[in-house]
């Protein structure tokens, strides 16, 4: 008995390492202890990211290249370099979103950027050579990439960019209302259609 519950021990240990800490999930269930994870602050140490707790306790190990700050339970993380829009560059960059353990909930697979935190359940992004849609907090596209632009909701609206207009959208993708004036183009920051590439300097709309 006692030599059947050393193998199951073993097992079990073999299993944890296995999957260790670099297994990364896409639409894993984020921790909903909210209120606990935006309260942990990124901290730098030697060149990497990590996030502290209210005491000064590390809690997530410094390892990202960037750290953006824990909303509603989800934060912004980066490894490797920046994001470019060069496909070749790109590879370099992961980015996505983990939750107050330091595990993936969502994370881009070389095909979304991510910019901003999440707001009211949603989270704009870039599909990239695409265009800006939403995504929900368990990873899935809830409003698929059509916009020049999107911005965070506020009070069940957000304001995008659509057609070089600015306009308000619900959370089902409906326009709500449009200006009638086009927008010039920002000249290094749209492309040739009219797609701002990353997260502009300013928001074109609010």
């Amino acid at each position: 008995m006692k030599r059947m519950a050393r193998r199951v021990v073993l097992a079990g240990l073999i299993i944890s390492v296995a999957a260790g800490p670099g297994s990364l999930a896409q639409n894993a269930q984020p921790n909903e202890n909210r209120e606990s994870s935006d309260e942990l602050t990124p901290i730098q140490q030697n060149g990497k990211w990590g996030y502290v707790d209210r005491a000064g306790t590390v809690v997530i190990k410094p390892q990202f290249s960037h750290a953006g700050r824990f909303s509603e339970g989800l934060a912004l993380v980066w490894t490797g370099g920046v994001p470019l829009t060069d496909s070749i560059v790109t590879s370099f960059v992961k980015m996505g979103y983990i939750d107050a353990t330091g595990r993936w909930v969502i994370h881009s697979r070389f095909q979304y950027y991510f910019f901003d935190n999440f707001s009211e359940g949603l989270v704009p992004f870039r599909e990239q050579f695409s265009k800006w849609g939403y995504m929900d907090r368990m990873g899935k596209i809830v409003i698929r990439p059509q916009f020049d632009w999107a911005g965070n909701f506020s009070r069940g609206v957000a304001p995008a960019l659509l057609g070089g207009k600015c306009a308000h959208i619900d959370k089902a993708g409906r326009v709500t209302d449009q200006s009638q004036t086009i927008l010039p183009r920002q000249k290094y920051e749209q492309d040739s259609h009219g797609t701002y590439r990353l997260k502009p300097h300013a928001p074109p709309c609010s």
